[in-house]
């Protein structure tokens, strides 16, 4: 099993600070910590710490910070062959100023605007994962797979993403860019409004399955042809930052061990939900036994399917698998009952 993740990977710098964030104002800054991250390279940095054999194309600089984010990813095994260095510009950066009280943050996107221009990639991968940042890579990586399963992840809306998003394969929409696209906001006291953005969304994008993260409300997905929500776990929110980059890396790993499409979204959700526990997008990624056990705890080992597949770890999801064969796939759909409680906050 080989996946190959496309996109951003960058230096994270989190400020803990104990006074209102505000324009004009001088704050002093005693508790900072300093990490890799990155939407794509978090994405990667899980899958590889979860035993996935995992590729990372990135455009980084040549400074100390591009040093880290190299040695990090080798330290797990990840191949950093498609890494493309710049000597123009530094490598991209997050600062993140959270309030130590109230947990409410303030996120500065330093962005680098390098791409990478080599797509020559020479893998024989299983599965392609991209976080959008990159489109002429993801679109050449798109079309040279064209018959393996390929996750996007859209965080932003312009016609290049919307471009990418008729690829087909996975599609995995943040609650503000489903509103984008659809021209229809969100309105939770009146469901009909749920359904009417899936619907559209699948209407725009047929060969997609459509995947909706919406915050603290959990997630929209669809199964035999129903829209269903899949509420959040509730837990005692430290950092939210780095919550959507684990849900897609857990669930891009559960897809391609066959979990099949609901239990894999409720894997990815308690990791995300995990990882809202510690500081830190990077050093926040939960381990893969803490999710297992929770789930097991939650619903019974019997009905995990990390223990029922541990055997099959080279079987790989099919791209145009549809609503109905992903439930075949995950060996019975959770009951929803049980769902309220067993999913995260994913931002």
């Amino acid at each position: 099993m080989k996946v190959l993740v496309i996109g951003k990977s960058c230096v994270e710098t989190t400020c803990i600070i104990n006074e209102k964030f505000e324009e004009g104002k001088t704050i002093r800054v005693e508790n900072k910590t300093e990490c890799s991250g990155g939407l794509a390279g978090n994405i990667a940095y899980l899958l590889g710490k979860w035993g996935i054999e995992t590729y990372i194309a990135s455009m980084i600089g040549s400074d100390d910070g591009a040093t880290k984010i190299k040695k990090d990813f080798e330290a797990i095994g990840i191949k950093t062959d498609y890494i493309e260095t710049t000597f123009d510009k530094k490598t991209g950066q997050i600062l993140s100023l959270v309030n130590e009280s109230t947990r409410n943050k303030t996120i500065l996107d330093l962005i680098s605007n390098s791409y990478l221009k080599k797509y020559s990639f020479g893998i024989d991968a299983d599965i392609i994962v991209s976080d959008g940042n990159d489109f002429n890579a993801t679109a050449a990586a798109f079309e040279k797979y064209s018959k393996i399963p390929t996750f996007l992840v859209i965080t932003r809306v312009d016609n290049e993403i919307l471009e990418l998003c008729k690829y087909g394969g996975y599609n995995i929409f943040s609650k503000a860019a489903a509103e984008k696209i659809t021209g229809i906001k969100f309105d939770f006291s009146n469901s009909a409004t749920l359904v009417n953005i899936y619907n559209k969304l699948k209407q725009k994008f047929a060969k997609s399955e459509i995947i909706i993260t919406l915050k603290e409300r959990g997630v929209i997905y669809s199964i035999n042809g129903q829209v269903k929500i899949m509420p959040p776990v509730r837990t005692a929110i430290i950092d939210t930052n780095g919550a959507k980059d684990v849900f897609v890396g857990a669930f891009v790993y559960c897809m391609a061990r066959n979990f099949g499409l609901e239990k894999s979204l409720a894997y990815a959700s308690i990791a995300a939900s995990m990882s809202t526990t510690k500081l830190t997008s990077r050093n926040s990624i939960p381990a893969l036994i803490d999710v297992s056990n929770y789930y097991d705890a939650k619903f019974g080992a019997q009905n995990n399917p990390n223990n029922q597949n541990a055997q099959n770890t080279q079987n790989t999801p099919n791209n145009n698998t549809s609503n109905g064969e992903a439930n075949k796939e995950s060996n019975g759909a959770i009951d929803t009952k049980e769902q309220t409680e067993a999913m995260p906050n994913v931002k």
